[in-house]
């Protein structure tokens, strides 16, 4: 299934709360958990890099506010699911977007109410370890993944992205 495939960009989600999305079993245990552990599994390890688009707070789920997020298991699943990617042996990189803005707007939350948009902020921030917080166009989340698949600097981490009204980049 996979031959001639080179790299694999993975960015499967699920709503964090129970609504018609979670039909058919589109729970976060099955798209977080067993979906990448599926797709891991199938992977070749010839694969010469996997990107994993998660979310921040997966790290701090049993910690307020990110315990709410995860009252239905979301971080939980989605940390498990990256746990599996770095224990695999396939060369990654971990995007951990804050929360998502610029549409489409395709969830019932505060965030499609609003129309939340990158509006004047145009600085993107970088890091690791999951201690920021903010939101981040799906843009920009898009492109970071395009941009991780070949840079070496990237390779085995996870990095986080969100907007700032400043420049500035944490490692």
């Amino acid at each position: 299934m996979f031959e001639g495939v080179t790299h694999v960009i993975c960015c499967t989600g699920t709503t964090a709360f129970p609504s018609k999305r979670w039909d058919g079993e589109n729970t976060p245990e099955r798209v977080d958990w067993d979906g990448i552990r599926n797709l891991v599994s199938a992977l070749p390890q010839t694969i010469k890099r996997l990107v994993l688009v998660s979310s921040i707070g997966v790290t701090k789920y049993n910690e307020i506010p990110w315990s709410i997020m995860n009252l239905f298991g979301v971080l939980k699943y989605k940390k498990m699911g990256e746990d599996f990617v770095r224990n695999s042996g396939i060369p990654f990189t971990i995007i951990m977007p804050g929360r998502l803005t610029d549409g489409p707007y395709t969830s019932y939350d505060l965030n499609t109410l609003l129309k939340a948009t990158t509006g004047e902020r145009r600085a993107v921030v970088i890091g690791k370890g999951d201690k920021l917080v903010g939101e981040v166009s799906r843009l920009v989340v898009a492109e970071a993944c395009i941009q991780a698949l070949d840079i070496e600097s990237n390779l085995n981490k996870k990095l986080l992205l969100f907007f700032t009204s400043s420049v500035f980049i944490i490692f």
